[in-house]
């Protein structure tokens, strides 16, 4: 079953992630999140607001650009 809302130990977590995506927009990017059916992974791209690609990250990055790390 899942649960109503996330377990308290998330909490900061989210917040984090929250935090970095109004950075991001401010900064006139976002994240865009899409599932590849020919390779079966997550992909990850940094757009502008316009929607043009700037990046493509790995999926074992994602959570540390979502956290406010910044990439090699």
């Amino acid at each position: 079953m899942i649960p109503s809302s996330p377990p308290p130990e998330l909490h900061d977590q989210i917040d984090a992630a929250a935090q970095r995506v109004d950075e991001l927009k401010a900064e006139g990017r976002e994240l865009h999140f899409s599932f590849n059916d020919h390779s079966k992974r997550v992909e990850i791209q940094v757009r502008d607001l316009k929607g043009n690609v700037l990046r493509t990250i790995p999926p074992s990055k994602a959570l540390s650009v979502a956290t406010g790390d910044k990439l090699d």
